[in-house]
């Protein structure tokens, strides 16, 4: 089998990176989650853990085990499987990756591989590793990870217990991630603030859409959509590339003889990551307002705010005083270029993030007979996932703008009696805290204090807890048949296995669960359009799911001939209820040809069940740049599906071994054909297919297969001929068996050790995966057809599945030992890739018409269509101290080079380029 194996000397060369680091510079995996991932739907939900992506295919197919047991994966929305990040640093040994379709063996999730983590058995003594990254603009990553072991007579002890702290970096700390609105408009929202707003006396307008005077003093683009004035606001600047991370582990595992023939082995693991105030927007956009849906106009200020008549005068129109009664709220967020009061830092919202994982797993492991063993083992794991943060209710926002806000307001008289302002402008707010700018029309007496805003968006009144727990029974027989073939005795193994998987969910607060708060005024429960109280986030409602999973298996091992081998595996899982059972075989053969060249072959076929998570009937809402809406973001609500099938899958795998001369040389082609892929519907396509492409003044096709999907504003009216792109305001993707996955590649990899080389050891070797093919059949779910075929290959599909997928990924080293010293340069590459949406157009003038087409007034958007290759180089020296201690010092990245341009609002692609820079980093270990 294609098995790779990473241990711990080899990862004290590379300057022992991180698990994140380390996955990432694989080229065998895909897309992992882990940076820069607030604003992909797939990863919302999910900051502070990571995941591994074997082959490209979805990290939820590759099966990660830990001392080759299972572990529950991390629960709550965007969830990629096990959190990889919550494995014990200072325990682990050794890391296998068996890269090649597994399920025969292991069972569901084993699609892509599996990736297995061995802790550590014969450490005798103290271990102790610090280790600190000096990162520009960051206050640095650093850890402590520390272990003690003894081998004793019949056994060992292990305990490990670890700290990594990952500091925040902003993204004003990289000029490449903050662009101009005509350059790259994916972080900028045409719902500003600064607002535009609409003039009125009664419900008559007095004058057109005018644009917030202090537009621009704040950073905001002065602006159209069509000919409507608008102030476009970016809110990249209040955004983090990285989170502040905290992570702890502990874990303990002890193994001993309990006769000649038993074998006892328990472990515990507990890990926590806490990720306490991730950074975003101010303020999110209104999707619904006091009369139902919508984003434009939904909100009203009357001329008494103290905002108003300033407003007014500082927008060219101070004749309108004393005319105007009031204004609709046209193009507006609450709060936007000002900040948030109250919060530090550059003034961007605040939530918080808590992961943690608790694991124990117990087993014996002997012989019953001379020729007859067992291996018995019970694991449970339990992961929770608590998020909090909060969204400014409708009808609070609408009561503030009106007078009647604040926790003290009482009475029927505006702005007495305790009751407060909100004030909608500009003048509110003395600056924009994250670019640094002044606001020279600031007025003190009109600003919004802390208290109210607290009022309008209660503190820890979103978010909840999604946790997971999974119960697996083991049992393995395993022998010799007697039975002799050329190449010797057939052995063979079979077992059973249980799986018992619960998820439940709870929501944060009553405001936040559909059931108690369906209306946007609290306290009402029938309303027309059930929105819920606040103005952009969804609600939801507990829920619990559970499952169980019955698997039988079998494998024989049969050595035809000397030089040719074979194993046949079979397992049966039978999941129940609308799900079924599967029956899934698996032959592999290895022939060694000479002494120096093998070949092998695999074939088999693989399923994976739904989670229960994915069959769950509640909902999640997360938030997407929409394409169809000028990729100004809108609410997405994310729904499981209790009458969801499974997916099934045909892999092979052929490839060839040479070995000589201290030369090794591997080749293997790969080949995955899924069908029936668990995933949600792409928000993107669902309203690209309702209101095509554009930047969001383009009209919808109200008839359009897909439109029941689609919430619009103006509750949920759509007009054919007026509705326009900028009108959605909620898609709802549900969970469905999508399209088929047909996908191959090439991966390689040589090694060269030359033994004598200038008094030392020389090591070279490159490793390096190529993609032949990415093909996603037809997408079609409940009879309809949501999307044609295309190729994934060389293409960044950020609107549609799975992601990027550049065609090669590669790294490339040498290794020069001598004596106590150790040298490394490492290179690392992954290839570019192509932006496959439809170009876009920008205005920079007021238009009649939607931008499709180069004009004086619409700018063709050049920015990211090809994002180009990420090539870094890593320098690493280790030295060997006396007292048993190692030092290593690298050198990151050491040409500092930026990642290239991409067309989304951090400007550059995670999953091809790093936002770090050039850094630096030194570990120190010592035993004792």
């Amino acid at each position: 089998m294609p098995v790779s194996v990473i241990g711990k000397e080899e990862l004290a060369k590379q300057g022992s990176p991180s698990t994140l680091d380390l996955i990432k510079s694989l080229p065998i995996s895909g897309p992992v989650i882990g940076d820069s991932n607030q604003f992909s739907t797939g990863a919302q939900g999910q900051p502070g853990a990571g995941s591994i992506n074997l082959r490209g295919i979805g990290s939820q197919r590759t099966l990660v085990l830990l001392n080759g047991r299972r572990s529950t994966v991390s629960p709550g929305a965007g969830s990629q499987g096990v959190d990889t990040n919550l494995m014990p640093v200072a325990a682990i040994q050794r890391v296998e990756i068996l890269k090649d379709g597994a399920a025969a063996t292991y069972g569901s999730d084993a699609m892509g591989g599996v990736v297995n983590f061995i802790t550590r058995k014969n450490l005798e003594g103290f271990d102790v590793s610090a280790d600190y990254r000096l990162v520009d603009g960051s206050a640095g990553d650093y850890g402590i990870n520390g272990a003690w072991g003894h081998v004793f007579d019949n056994g060992n002890v292990l305990i490990a217990a670890g700290y990594q702290r990952r500091s925040e970096l902003s993204s004003t700390d990289r000029k490449w991630a903050n662009q101009p609105y005509l350059t790259n408009p994916s972080g900028w929202s045409v719902l500003g603030q600064p607002p535009a707003f609409l003039p009125r006396k009664g419900a008559t307008p007095v004058a057109g859409v005018t644009r917030d005077g202090g537009c621009a003093a704040v950073g905001g683009f002065v602006g159209y959509t069509g000919a409507t004035a608008a102030c476009y606001f970016t809110y990249v600047p209040f955004d983090n590339l990285v989170e502040d991370e905290y992570r702890y582990q502990t874990y303990a595992e002890v193994n001993f003889d309990l006769s000649d023939t038993t074998r006892f082995h328990v472990e515990g693991l507990y890990s926590k990551t806490d990720t306490p105030h991730g950074r975003s927007s101010p303020g999110y956009p209104p999707t619904s307002g006091p009369n139902g849906p919508g984003s434009v106009g939904v909100f009203t200020v009357p001329s008494s705010n103290p905002g108003f008549n300033v407003a007014l005068t500082q927008a060219g129109l101070g004749a309108l005083i004393g005319v105007a009664d009031n204004a609709s709220l046209t193009l507006f967020r609450p709060l936007g270029a000002g900040g948030r009061p109250g919060e530090s830092g550059l003034g961007g919202y605040t939530s918080s993030r808590n992961f943690e994982m608790f694991r124990v797993s117990a087993g014996f492991v002997g012989k019953l007979t001379e020729s007859i063993g067992y291996d018995v083992a019970v694991t449970y794991s339990d992961a929770t996932n608590t998020s909090r943060g909060n969204d400014i209710l409708i009808d609070r926002l609408q009561r503030a703008l009106n007078g009647f806000g604040g926790p003290a307001c009482t009475g029927t008289v505006a702005g007495a009696n305790g009751c407060v302002y909100f004030n909608p402008f500009s003048n509110a707010y003395a600056g924009n805290p994250a670019l640094g700018l002044t606001n020279p029309g600031y007025v003190s007496s009109g600003a919004n204090s802390v208290d109210l805003i607290k009022w309008l968006a209660p503190p820890n009144s979103t978010g909840g807890e999604a946790r997971q727990s999974l119960l697996v029974f083991d049992a393995v027989l395993n022998g010799q048949t007697g039975i002799n073939l050329p190449g010797g005795e057939i052995a063979w193994a079979a077992g059973i296995q249980t799986r018992s998987e619960e998820a439940r969910s709870s929501v944060a607060s009553d405001l936040a669960d559909s059931r108690v708060t369906p209306c946007p005024v609290v306290g009402t429960v029938n309303c027309t359009i059930k929105t819920g109280p606040f103005i952009f986030l969804g609600q939801g409602t507990p829920s619990y799911v559970d499952g169980q999973v019955k698997a039988v298996f079998g494998e024989l091992n049969l050595p035809i001939l000397d030089n040719l081998n074979a194993q046949l595996a079979v397992r049966y899982e039978d999941y129940g209820g609308q799900t079924g059972s599967t029956t899934n075989p698996k032959l592999a053969v290895k022939w060694q040809v000479t002494d120096a060249l093998a070949l092998r072959a695999s074939v088999g076929t693989t399923f994976r069940g739904p989670t229960p998570a994915d069959r769950a009937s509640d909902g999640v809402t997360g938030l997407s740049g929409i394409t169809a809406a000028g990729n100004n973001f809108k609410s997405v609500d994310f729904f499981g599906n209790p009458s969801i099938g499974p997916e099934t899958a045909t892999t092979y795998n052929i490839g060839a071994i040479f070995e000589v001369h201290g030369f090794r040389a591997i080749v293997d082609y790969w080949n995955y054909a899924i069908e029936g892929q668990i995933s949600s519907v792409p928000a993107n396509v669902i309203a690209t297919s309702v209101a095509g492409a554009g930047n969001g003044t383009q009209f919808v096709n109200c008839g359009a297969t897909l439109r029941s999907l689609i919430t619009f504003s103006n509750n949920n009216t759509c007009t054919q001929g007026v509705t326009i792109g900028n009108d959605i305001a909620r898609i709802r993707s549900d969970r469905v068996n999508g399209p088929t996955l047909d996908t191959s590649g090439i991966d390689a990899q040589i090694d060269y050790t030359l033994d004598d080389f200038i008094g030392g050891e020389l090591g070279l070797g490159a490793a390096a995966s190529y993609v032949l093919k990415y093909d996603i059949g037809d997408f079609t779910a409940g009879g309809v057809k949501i999307d044609s075929a295309y190729s994934a290959k060389g293409f960044t599909n950020y609107n549609r599945l799975p992601g990027t997928i550049p065609d090669w990924r590669g790294t490339f080293y040498a290794n020069y030992k001598r004596g106590i010293h150790n040298l490394r340069a490492t290179v690392n590459y992954v290839d570019g890739a192509t932006d496959n949406r439809t170009p876009i157009f920008v205005q920079n003038g007021p238009s009649a018409t939607a931008c499709v087409a180069a004009s004086a007034v619409c700018v063709p958007v050049t920015f990211g269509l090809e994002v180009k290759r990420f090539v870094t180089l890593d320098l690493t020296y280790r030295v060997q101290l006396p007292w048993d201690a190692t030092v290593s010092v690298s050198a990151l990245n050491v040409f500092d080079k930026d990642p290239s341009q991409a067309r989304i609002e951090y400007s550059y692609d995670p999953y091809i380029g790093n936002a770090y820079g050039r850094t630096f980093k030194v570990v120190a270990t010592k035993k004792f």
